[in-house]
């Protein structure tokens, strides 16, 4: 079972620590605030030092989600190592901040598929997939595929789980997201086929 870290799950629970958290990571190189004493400096640095480790935790999380949810793609899916991600900013814990997912790369041929994992407090965990030619969607254009895939959010490019099946709490249970797992693979493994 995958454990929200307490800072983290205090960032999602509670506003003001929302609130002061994005304050504190709005800007690369934040700048003290004029009512800041000398005496306050440190105090300043540990903020903002746990403002980072909560947005370091946050990528630790959805990368242990991933870890949790997803099992590699079969042969003859090949996984993409790290460094050939498409997007390699998601290894960056300030890009994961910014928008809140992580994902892997497979590839088939010409085909990429991508399975992802999303959590934030509204939403909660959602997984979401999608296999793409030439940079586009290869899940619209069959009608059995549009079959399988009843049921998910489509954003257009991915799929992805009902929002709220996994609530933002300490003790994550993935056991919702298990059948929807099941149906992306199943779906991917189609599609290569085609």
């Amino acid at each position: 079972m995958v454990q929200i870290p307490s800072g983290l799950l205090s960032y999602f629970n509670d506003s003001k620590t929302e609130a002061a958290v994005d304050l504190l990571l709005a800007k690369k190189r934040p700048s003290i605030p004029d009512d800041v004493e000398w005496n306050e400096v440190p105090d300043y640095f540990r903020a903002l030092r746990a403002a980072r480790q909560i947005q370091a935790d946050l990528a630790i999380l959805v990368h242990e989600i991933w870890h949790a949810v997803w099992k590699p793609l079969p042969a003859p899916w090949t996984a993409k190592a790290p460094h050939e991600q498409v997007d390699d900013g998601l290894l960056d814990p300030q890009t994961i901040w910014g928008q809140w997912y992580a994902l892997r790369s497979y590839g088939l041929g010409k085909l990429r598929s991508e399975l992802l994992v999303y959590a934030d407090n509204e939403s909660g965990v959602q997984i979401g997939f999608n296999v793409l030619q030439d940079g586009k969607s290869k899940l619209h254009s069959k009608s059995k595929i549009k079959q399988d895939i009843a049921g998910w959010e489509d954003d257009g490019v991915t799929l992805w789980s009902p929002s709220g099946l996994v609530k933002i709490q300490k003790g994550l249970n993935f056991a919702p997201l298990a059948p929807f797992v099941d149906e992306a693979i199943k779906v991917i493994k189609d599609v290569g086929k085609l």
